[in-house]
This record gives structure tokens, sequence and C-alpha cells, in this order.
């Protein structure tokens, strides 16, 4: 890849080719979703995928090392492009689905331990957003339904109710890990909490089991919870000390938590997320936060005021290619212009 041209340009884009209606309008609120903001938006998502396709063919799943296709990388760009369907998202799905485990679940890239990790729930979204191999879903979904974070086990809840009281939590409230083995994380919670989430709405299984383990979910992130609102991590308080939240992980669990809206701690990390998003210089996590305002665009003005606000602030970020080189940056700012257009993939709801 030749990397003295900037890379949010696809290729016969030249870097002072500026289409029409294309920047943000400085100072703006408000972004209008339908004309001539609808079109810019449009645009901008239309460059991004272009240069998605480039980077699935150049480095396909690059985050691991060389040669390890990265399950994270590759399911965030078959979501951006879930409309548009070429001959890149059919390798790139190809190369998903040959590397599921036996167990029904995805390593985190090739070379990675066979007993799987918190990147079954991209691959699960994948699929179904895709429309594919619901056999390769339904053993997803086992996996997914029987993976717990190791408080589920009586003799962690016990050590942490008992002995290691460093940290503040109720270890009767579990989700997920990032790898099998190890205590559950706000961002693999929410991530599973979503794919089940949204494998129930498709009726693809509605049994108690995935009931359980969605409510068991949403009470592990209610209580993870950091004090005044938002999501770090892991733990709102450790040693006696309240953490600081995270864009991203509030944003993620925000999404996850959709239809929630009448708890007050979700009521005041979405307050917290729209304080905190205003000049962030990360297109990475205003592009998590977008896609989180957008599942909320109904519930407040301030929300919708907000959401307008920071994708003006994402766009000039894209124009001047901040965080380029990284292929889930890029992904999620697709991801999150089409959620303002009203296709986020990520909202669920019921």
């Amino acid at each position: 890849m030749n990397r003295s041209r900037n890379i949010f340009q696809p290729e016969g884009i030249t870097a002072d080719h500026k289409p029409l209606g294309l920047l943000p309008v400085r100072g703006a609120d408000k972004i209008e979703l339908r004309g001539r903001g609808g079109a810019w938006a449009r645009e901008v998502t239309a460059r991004l995928h272009g240069l998605l396709k480039v980077l699935q063919a150049d480095r396909r799943g690059q985050g691991a090392g060389a040669g390890q296709p990265a399950i994270e990388a590759t399911c965030l760009a078959i979501l951006a492009l879930r409309n548009d369907r070429t001959a890149d998202i059919k390798l790139a799905l190809h190369a998903v689905e040959d590397l599921q485990n036996k167990d029904g679940s995805w390593p985190a890239f090739i070379g990675d331990d066979a007993e799987g990790c918190w990147t079954t729930s991209l691959a699960a979204l994948s699929l179904m957003v895709i429309g594919r191999d619901t056999k390769r879903l339904k053993s997803a979904i086992h996996w997914l339904v029987d993976a717990e974070g190791r408080e589920a086990n009586w003799f962690w809840r016990w050590r942490f109710h008992a002995i290691d009281k460093s940290v503040q939590f109720d270890p009767t409230k579990y989700g997920w890990s990032w790898v099998q083995g190890t205590t559950s994380w706000v961002i693999p919670t929410a991530f599973c909490v979503i794919a089940l989430r949204k494998i129930r709405n498709r009726n693809l299984n509605e049994s108690a089991g995935v009931v359980q383990r969605i409510d068991k979910g949403v009470s592990m992130l209610l209580d993870r919870m950091c004090p005044g609102g938002g999501w770090n991590a892991g733990n709102g308080i450790a040693f006696g000390v309240p953490y600081s939240a995270y864009i991203d992980a509030t944003a993620i669990a925000l999404l996850a938590l959709a239809g929630h809206e009448k708890e007050p701690g979700v009521q005041s990390s979405l307050a917290w997320l729209a304080n905190r998003l205003p000049g962030c210089p990360s297109p990475y996590s205003l592009a998590w936060g977008i896609l989180a305002l957008a599942a909320y665009r109904d519930v407040s003005r301030e929300v919708e005021k907000t959401l307008g606000r920071i994708t003006n602030e994402l766009t000039a970020l894209i124009e001047g290619a901040t965080g380029a080189d990284d292929p889930c940056t890029v992904a999620v700012c697709a991801l999150a212009l089409d959620a303002v257009e009203g296709d986020n993939v990520f909202e669920v709801r019921a």
C-alpha cells in the first residue's frame, strides 16, 4: 500500500478532490439527515467502504501480526460492507467460517487457542447480518450461552465475597470474558448481549438459556458501572478508588442496554457520554459514541443535538485521515455514518 497518500481517499480520488456537500458545516449542532446533509454522509460512507475494500485486499485482518488474520478486524469490515456483496465480502466470510472452532467458538486470530474467545459474538453477528450458514450459527449460539466469566464458579464467588475485596462488584452477576477462564469484562459482555438479543429477536433461538444469559449479562453491566455513569474495561471501583469511564466501553455497553432507558444508571451513562464526546480527538471513540447516541436519539433532544455535533466532528477527522492506518477504526467510522442515516447494525430492541 502506498502510505504517502491519504488512505481515506480510495484509489482514483485525488487528495484535492472535494465532492459537493462533503465537508461538514462548522459549528452546526444538528446534522440534517435528508437532503444536503444526507448526501455528504452517504458519500463519506461510500468513500470509507471503498477504503475497506482496499484494506481487506491488502492486509486482510491485520492487527494480530503478519500472516495472522484477526477476527475482530475482519468481522467489523464485513459488517461495514454488509450491503455490498462483492468478491471481497465472500472471501472475508469464507475466511471467518473456516476459522470456527469445533466447539462453535472463534479464536482471536489464526494460531490462537482452540478454546475460543469473545470474538465469537462478532462472528455470529457477521453471519446473521449476511444471512449465512445457520448450522454454524447454531453451534456459535451454544458456545455463547455456555461461556461464562469465572465468577460463575462457586469458588470464585466465595473468594470475591470472603477474601479478595480489592474490587467492588456482585460476583453473582457475571457476563463474558476476553478469553476463557478469566473474569467478566465490559466490552466482551456487551457484544455477547447484543449478539444474543439479535439471535432471540430473529427467532434463531428463543430458549430459556438464551434469555437467562441475556438477563445475567445485563445485570452484570448495570452492576459494574462507574460512579456517576459510564463504564471502563472492568470494574467501577477498585481498592476503594472510583475508576473513570471510557468512551468506547460506555458506548458499547449502552448499545447492549438499548431498551433499558428507564434504568437510572443507563440515563446517567447516556448523559456522561453525551457530555464527554464533543471535542474527543479519537475517530474510533467518536464513532462508537455515534453508534450509541444513534440508538438513543429518540430519548431526548439533547442526545439528537449532540449526535449531530459529533457527526460533524468525526467527518472533519475523516477528512484529516486521523487514525487512518487502523482497519478497525475505518470500519467503525463507516458503521457510525450508516447509523446516522438510520442503519445501525448494533442497535437492538425488545
